[in-house]
């Protein structure tokens, strides 16, 4: 795990940041009662924890929730989910379509490819 998290955060440019973060790895399909394979959650900007379902594809989950943390860190997405960037969100936008979902989905496979090639 803890390769994986220095390879995506490296691949992220995010290995200098100074970042605290927890990985909670779970014994179960889901790390909620929803649907959720994998949770980001951002205390500060330099401090997360990720939660991670160890029953589905938690390598591809953790890259994608190590995006979110990247995310965070740079100040693209605020904790509250309600700033993109420079531009304002509400919380009114479908899951699949909400921008920071589509990087982080759009980046997984890469950052997962890149990593297995070690």
């Amino acid at each position: 795990t803890m390769l994986a998290i220095k390879s995506f955060a490296k691949q992220l440019g995010i290995s200098r940041l100074k970042t605290d973060i927890v990985v909670r790895i779970h014994r179960s399909l889901t790390v909620d009662r929803g649907q959720s394979e994998g949770l980001c959650e951002a205390l500060d900007n330099r401090t997360f924890i990720i939660d991670v379902a160890l029953f589905g594809n938690w390598l591809s989950t953790l890259a994608h929730e190590m995006v979110h943390v990247k995310q965070f860190a740079k100040g693209e997405l605020d904790p509250a989910l309600s700033r993109w960037k420079s531009n304002k969100y509400c919380d009114k936008i479908e899951y699949w379509d909400q921008p920071w979902e589509k990087e982080a989905r759009r980046l997984q496979h890469k950052l997962v490819l890149e990593f297995e090639k070690f």
